[in-house]
């Protein structure tokens, strides 16, 4: 067993720590181990052969006393299984992994005990808020000069403020003014719009980390509602382990640190996000429609993290109980994509705004789920793609085939084309020598070719005799004239027929039409056509009759007196 050194608790098992009634280290402490008296032999009782024997055990000592004859019995106390309940924590744990804060009196985890202090870390943040409050009371908005820096210290040294944390503490006093203004300014809005954006489009740590820091310092420098929304918000997305360690570590409760708790532990991988929406709805439970979005919202990131589609369904029934009116402001876009989510689920194909996009991602931590849904839609086109070329492949395998059948039809078709060729001229060879003619080869062979059907001679195409025809033309011209000429015409006037051949002059009816020039023609017996020809042929005559002397064909013509 140990002994305290400091407040002398003597029931210190061999491997504790620390004291479990002041908190003082005794890892140190040697076990002081006293050997065991010598207890006198024990004597047999009067009667019976029952004898009484000494036990001897390390412990609690009890003393039993029978006639002349003590016995001691040494218990032993194992405080090894022994369990309590952390203050700070609330985790059950082994007592000798516990100790006593001397502060408050509570049994508290090693762990969650300030040695430099000497007290537990409940204590030690009601001293650090203490401090900042006597620092605001102190100082309040005007400089920091020697003489409140002596009260300052002095107040720290009484609350065992170490100098590290009162710097902590007075550098922040100096970095956030007291009055911080609810309104943002023309340029803290424009900063802050540049943030948002930035955050929502990034795709690289850089830039949202470099919007991080803009909605720092906007926080920091104001108290605008909105401000604060994207400032928690961020930081529960690009910063998720800052912003656990802050949640878990600020005492006071900031509504929208509260509210993006649990969002920080999702993205951590921590099993603590559901407290923290507990928590949320413990501290702001009037807020009853913003916090049914975030426990739909928690229910969003486990599912779509862990494919849980339980949770999955929990969040689409809680979904349709959340009323958008009662919404704070910042709230109602992320409410809009999953009413949007919970209709149309998540389609690659459809276009979302960044704002959408962002909230898919990073708030409903949907990553995944799409990074699936883009394997699956990958995969279908792969497998679709496969299905055409095969189709195609079969196309061209069909086609192939019934080319090849055709071929072989072709040629099993020529093949029996010549068989019966073939049988055809034996049958024509048979039946000519059975006729005796016996012909020579050629014209056997010619002739049976002819007999198949297989040869069949095309008279060519005559020659036309050009001299031949225009002969007959000219014949039949020279005729048609002659025939004109025949025709009777009682007109006196123009070219007449005075004496034939014999020199017997010819009759006043067989006067010719010759005149083309002294009067109109009177077409009596031929027709329209006729007349035209046979005024064309011997208008181009007239010279030639001229020429031969007024003679044509044994007739010697004259002009007529009119």
């Amino acid at each position: 067993m140990k002994t305290c050194p400091k407040c002398g608790y003597d029931k210190l098992a061999d491997t504790a720590r620390f004291c479990h009634k002041c908190g003082c280290d005794c890892a140190a402490v040697q076990v002081k181990r006293t050997p065991a008296a010598e207890e006198p032999e024990a004597a047999p009782l009067v009667g019976d052969k029952n004898l009484i024997n000494e036990s001897t055990i390390i412990g609690k000592q009890e003393k039993y006393e029978a006639s002349n004859i003590t016995i001691h019995n040494n218990i032993t106390e194992d405080h090894s299984h022994t369990t309590i309940v952390c203050a700070v924590s609330g985790k059950r744990i082994y007592l000798d992994h516990s100790v006593v804060c001397p502060k408050c009196g509570k049994q508290v985890a090693l762990e969650y005990y300030v040695e430099a202090s000497k007290r537990c870390e409940n204590c030690e943040q009601q001293a650090r808020e203490e401090y900042r409050a006597f620092v605001v009371r102190t100082t309040g908005a005007g400089p920091l000069d020697a003489a409140c820096k002596q009260q300052l210290d002095a107040e720290a040294q009484r609350l065992q403020i170490d100098a590290a944390t009162q710097a902590s503490i007075l550098r922040a006093r100096q970095q956030k003014p007291a009055g911080k203004s609810a309104e943002l300014t023309s340029v803290q809005r424009a900063e802050l719009e540049a943030a948002v954006s930035r955050l929502i489009t990034a795709t690289e740590p850089e830039p949202a980390q470099k919007s991080l820091e803009a909605l720092t310092v906007l926080h920091e420098n104001s108290s605008n509602y909105e401000a604060g929304y994207w400032y928690f918000l961020a930081r529960a997305v690009v910063c998720p382990e800052e912003s656990v360690k802050a949640y878990e570590e600020e005492l006071t409760d900031d509504y929208w640190q509260r509210y993006w708790g649990f969002l920080g532990y999702c993205n951590t991988g921590s099993p603590k996000g559901g407290a923290a929406v507990d928590r949320l709805r413990s501290v702001f439970g009037q807020r009853e429609d913003d916090i049914r979005l975030a426990e739909a919202i928690y229910y969003l990131a486990r599912g779509f993290d862990a494919f849980e589609t339980s949770m999955l369904g929990r969040a689409g029934e809680l979904a349709s109980s959340v009323r958008r009116e009662y919404l704070s402001k910042p709230l109602v876009p992320v409410y809009d994509t999953l009413q949007r989510l919970v209709r149309e689920n998540i389609r690659l194909e459809e276009k979302y705004t960044p704002m959408e996009t962002f909230v898919f991602v990073d708030v409903f931590r949907a990553g995944k789920y799409i990074e699936y849904l883009c394997a699956e839609q990958a995969r279908k086109e792969q497998e679709a793609r496969e299905a055409e070329a095969r189709r195609e492949q079969e196309a061209r395998e069909a086609e192939a085939k019934l080319e090849r059948e055709r071929q072989a039809a072709e040629q099993a078709l020529r093949r029996k084309q010549a068989e019966l060729s073939a049988d055809r001229s034996k049958r024509m060879e048979q039946e000519m020598a059975r006729l005796g003619g016996a012909k020579p080869a050629a014209t056997q062979q010619a002739d049976s070719k002819a007999f198949a059907g297989y040869e069949t001679v095309v008279p060519g195409t005559k020659k036309r005799n050009w001299g031949k025809t225009i002969l007959i033309v000219v014949v039949c011209l020279i005729a048609v004239i002659g025939l004109l000429f025949l025709l009777p015409n009682r007109c006196n006037r123009g070219w007449a027929a005075a004496v034939g051949p014999s020199g017997v002059s010819v009759p006043g009816r067989w006067t010719r039409v010759a005149d083309f020039g002294g009067g109109p023609l009177r077409p009596t017996k031929i027709n329209r056509a006729g007349f035209f020809l046979a005024r064309f042929v011997i208008f181009y005559s007239a010279d030639a009759v001229r020429w031969s002397g007024g003679r044509i064909f044994g007739f010697r013509f004259c002009p007529v007196p009119r």
